[in-house]
């Protein structure tokens, strides 16, 4: 007992709450007038309290205050680094500034702020799952990422007590903290997420419009089309089904998107298929967006973070970098697939993949793929019409720093008709 009480009195003496004179950047959300809004963004844009566990490291961690969960305060486990500390020195520069939002079953990853550290950012990197740097449960946990907090829940009545509410209100406070730390470039923050922090990253690109950039890794709307996450939608009632899908779906908030977004995938994937993934990025709001499908992309944190071109995104949206190659919509012409292009480098290679499949589940689907011509004079990709009948296709480039990118999925529109 008393060494517990030393101790909480320990935490009481660090918390923090910011006074460094830098503005508070609120969130407009005015352009949400028209749906009902469960999260108050105006609180959500303050800086909540924290208190440090480890300030001293290289990779610093901390608890911050987040949203009420069954009427009890809540805490969220954190770590944070920037190259400064990395690198034990103060120069005193500003940082642009990156939140990362971990998947099912995954945490706070302290190798992937020190990455991002390392790549010149200050990083923070939350446990959404209410866990500690152990992966015990903190004395103020949130709901965990079961499947009982994420859906069935709902059946409760009380919105405010389903995982979603929790783990987007505490990545826009992780964001508000962000903001707020000193040797932050408040007008440079960007957010990347896997799988379901894909999920939230699409979430809270529609909600946060502080953030400048916004890279969803798998994750996607339309959870009721997933071959995986159908399932435990459809064991809710039509009335909790359609009550999830309201106010927790990322179709809902993303055609406000401010962001700039780059959205990566597999063509294969088990848990977000190329139909709800489609839809996805065609609704992303009026902001400047890229893709990239990614042949046989493995799904998991590591294969989640590892793509250079997430950083590549992010300095020509933060940094003024060169941009990534752009691949436009595939439009059929007389017995040839077409699609134009933008880039500043030039492109070494191309391929058109395809599939007639349209039984198989996502991850079962059987894919073809043929060489396409690059014409760098009339900026466009081309491949003649393989001699068979497909309904999915995407054209997938690399250019000459080995970074690729992807056109937006094309899909038969009988295929699409026949999925509603």
């Amino acid at each position: 007992m008393k060494r517990a009480y030393l101790i909480l009195l320990f935490f009481l003496s660090i918390s923090c709450r910011f006074d460094n004179g830098k503005q508070v950047l609120k969130i407009d959300s005015h352009q949400f007038q028209k749906i009902e809004m469960l999260w108050d963004l105006e609180k959500l844009s303050s800086p909540p309290s924290f208190s440090w566990i480890d300030s001293t490291s290289a990779v610093r961690s901390l608890v911050y205050e987040s949203e009420p969960f069954e009427g009890k305060p809540t805490n969220v486990f954190a770590y944070y680094s920037n190259p400064d500390l990395l690198q034990g020195r103060e120069t005193g520069k500003l940082f642009p500034g990156v939140v990362l939002i971990h998947g099912g079953g995954g945490k706070a990853f302290k190798e992937w702020v020190e990455k991002w550290a390392a790549d010149g950012y200050a990083a923070i990197a939350m446990d959404l799952g209410g866990k500690d740097a152990s992966g015990k449960p903190l004395l103020k946990a949130g709901p965990d990422q079961s499947h009982e907090y994420k859906f069935s829940i709902i059946r409760n009545g009380n919105l405010k007590n389903v995982w979603s509410y929790h783990a987007v209100a505490s990545v826009i406070l992780a964001h508000s903290l962000l903001l707020n730390m000193p040797e932050v470039d408040a007008d440079k923050t960007c957010v990347t997420g896997i799988s379901w922090g894909g999920y939230l990253t699409c979430m809270v690109a529609g909600l946060d419009n502080r953030f400048k950039a916004a890279v969803p890794v798998y994750g996607c709307g339309y959870y009721n089309e997933s071959d995986a996450f159908g399932k435990p939608l459809s064991d809710l009632t039509p009335q909790y089904s359609d009550l999830w899908m309201r106010y927790f779906d990322p179709s809902v908030y993303l055609p406000f998107a401010a962001p700039s977004l780059f959205f990566i995938n597999g063509n294969k994937d088990f848990f977000y298929n190329m139909i709800p993934y489609y839809k996805t990025f065609d609704i992303a709001g009026k902001c400047d967006k890229n893709i990239r499908i990614q042949p046989d992309m493995k799904h998991g944190h590591v294969e989640g973070w590892q793509p250079e071109e997430i950083r590549y995104f992010f300095e020509s949206v933060l940094n003024s970098g060169v941009p990534l190659p752009k691949i436009g919509n595939i439009e059929p012409v007389d017995s040839t697939f077409i699609a134009g292009f933008s880039s500043v480098i030039g492109l070494r290679y191309a391929r058109f993949y395809y599939s007639s499949d349209t039984i198989s589940t996502n991850a079962s689907r059987k894919w073809s793929d043929v060489a396409a011509q690059i014409d760098q004079t009339r900026k466009r990709i081309s491949c003649k019409t393989p001699g068979v009948d497909f309904s999915y296709a995407f054209f997938y480039v690399t250019d000459n720093r080995e970074a690729s990118v992807s056109s937006p999925i094309y899909i038969k529109s009988q295929v699409l008709s026949n999925n509603h």
